[in-house]
């Protein structure tokens, strides 16, 4: 099924004769008696309050003229003010191929050393630095940094989407034996329900205290990961990473934020839940508000993570992994493999581990951002060997390429992604509708996902330059007005996110007129209204089954 099918472009070119030249003698003839007008008003009346007089009359006869030749198709492209909205775009779905870098070379991944200046091993990022790729707490929206709009422009909405922070690694990341514990006995996760009726009986909040018994002899399956830490679970620094992204958050966006205008969203993840609670401390102080509700969906059908059922995705990201070029990464990686599994004593015949670098790439990087040791071999003390730094970085290089090439270099990519992500899409595109129709009262929308929704809205987006989403990873969604026109502005990391498709270039402030931003995410998907309801394709789409030529 071809995705392009849903949205024709549209042009539009209006030629008129006659007519026009017509309205150009009744709009010169009009300026022709508003100025015999200013003279004679000039001799009645001082030469300021003329002068103004004369300034509000040429305007409101320039504007004349602009909006007749506008409504008659006369005004040329190039005269035309950069902030104009123009329905003059034919639209295009096609998939472009992001700008070559190190990452999509895959000789240069096996052949290079360290991890092209990314950071690994702190949540920390200077000021000097910030904006560099950091694994641990990736660069977002923040005062210091933030591309701040011409005042012409107003804020209306925001809406973010962003990985949660800094977590343990998670149980099926874990290796046969992990000498070290992760402890958590410091963080309070609590599980309470409270009823929401007035007059109920309250409830006291309570939550989990880890312990081990000593009369218990059986041990978790398998052994792996031990300590009284959930795997995963966000750890003390991921909270403070949060809680910062927060403040850092509201230094930009306050005055679109409050208990009664802001809106929250987590997935069925509990790291969300709790990346959630440190963040909304910061955006909305207890002084203004005690208790938030967390939006989320059921778990079998959740568009944010995304967990709703589609053959056509699972399909599309299949043969994206066994691709030519996916096979060669992996045979060429037979090595690195097996120097992994001999410290870190997982078994060759462990597939999980074997067709791709994202297990070890989680317990790895999981490790060294909490500061921990890289793991040494403790099921063969006679040969006592520890997993070097470049040996981890290459690691890291290989985890970028595939990360790239699932979501971003791969021509199936975009459908594949279109169609695993389609409906968070179709409910951003009707959030932001609702505001410029001011439909809704909500001005702030906050997302907590994981790096699988980044990545999807990455590949949809067409970023330019492609990477695995790290911790806090963020993308955010910004509607503005200029009379009388709409805009959307996209950031990735902080800054207007650079995309390849030519649909999602804005002027030099990163504006992309809002009926173009429509015509793409809304063609991309099948978007359309019907009845008054919005509806889209992407249930049919998942279901409909392709053809995939190699």
């Amino acid at each position: 099924m071809d995705v392009t099918q849903h949205q024709p472009g549209r042009r539009r070119h209006v030629f008129y004769g006659f007519w026009g030249f017509s309205t150009l003698f009744l709009v010169l003839g009009l300026s022709t008696v508003l100025i015999i007008g200013l003279l004679v008003q000039l001799l009645n009346q001082d030469l300021i309050s003329t002068t103004g007089m004369m300034h509000n009359t040429l305007s409101s006869v320039a504007s004349l003229t602009a909006i007749l030749l506008a409504s008659l198709g006369l005004s040329h492209a190039s005269n035309a003010p950069e902030s104009l909205e123009s329905e003059d775009f034919k639209t295009d779905l096609s998939w472009y191929p992001p700008k070559p870098s190190s990452i999509t070379n895959l000789t240069t991944v096996f052949n290079s050393t360290g991890v092209w200046g990314f950071i690994f091993n702190t949540s920390h990022t200077s000021d000097s630095q910030y904006g560099t790729y950091n694994w641990c707490n990736m660069p977002h929206i923040r005062a210091k940094e933030y591309p701040r709009p011409p005042s012409e422009y107003e804020l209306l909405y925001v809406e973010i989407i962003h990985r949660h922070h800094l977590r343990t690694p998670y149980s099926s990341n874990s290796f046969p034996v992990e000498p070290h514990p992760w402890n958590c006995n410091n963080i309070a996760i609590y599980s309470y329900s409270s009823p929401l009726t007035p007059g109920s009986p309250p409830s006291i909040p309570g939550y989990h205290s880890p312990f081990t018994s000593p009369l218990n002899p059986f041990h978790p399956s398998p052994l792996g990961l031990q300590g009284t830490c959930n795997f995963p679970q966000i750890t003390t620094q991921g909270l403070s990473d949060s809680y910062q992204h927060g403040l850092d958050l509201l230094s930009v966006y306050s005055p679109l934020i409050s208990p009664t205008s802001a809106e929250f969203r987590i997935t069925n993840n509990p790291i969300t839940s709790q990346v959630a609670g440190a963040l909304i401390s910061a955006l909305l102080p207890p002084k203004t508000t005690t208790t938030t509700p967390l939006l989320i969906q059921n778990k079998e059908i959740d568009s944010l993570e995304p967990k709703y059922p589609c053959p056509l995705s699972h399909h599309l990201f299949s043969q994206i992994q066994s691709t030519p070029q996916w096979k060669s990464h992996l045979q060429l990686s037979k090595e690195i493999l097996t120097q992994l599994d001999i410290i870190s004593g997982v078994p060759p015949s462990d597939t999980s581990f074997h067709i791709s670098f994202d297990h070890y790439f989680d317990n790895l990087s999981s490790k060294q951002c909490h500061s921990r040791p890289l793991p040494c071999s403790v099921h063969s003390p006679h040969n006592h060997k520890c997993i070097p730094q470049h040996l981890a970085d290459t690691v890291y290089r290989l985890g970028q390429w595939e990360y790239h090439h699932t979501y971003r270099s791969s021509k199936q990519s975009l459908q594949a992604s279109v169609a695993s992500y389609g409906v968070w899409i179709a409910e951003l595109l009707s959030h932001i509708s609702s505001v410029t129709k001011e439909e809704t009262k909500v001005r702030y929308r906050h997302n907590i996902a994981h790096d699988g929704s980044i990545s999807r809205l990455l590949g949809v987006l067409q970023v330019d330059d492609m990477h695995w989403p790290g911790m806090g990873s963020e993308i955010v969604f910004e509607v503005y007005k200029q009379q009388p026109k709409h805009f959307v502005r996209v950031l990735y990391g902080g800054q207007v996110l650079k995309s390849s498709s030519p649909m999602l270039k804005g002027n030099t402030k990163g504006m992309i007129p809002l009926q173009q931003i429509m015509g793409y995410l809304g063609g991309l998907i099948g978007l359309r209204e019907k009845d008054g309801k919005m509806m889209h394709d992407i249930k049919e789409m998942c279901n409909t089954p392709i053809t995939y030529n190699k």
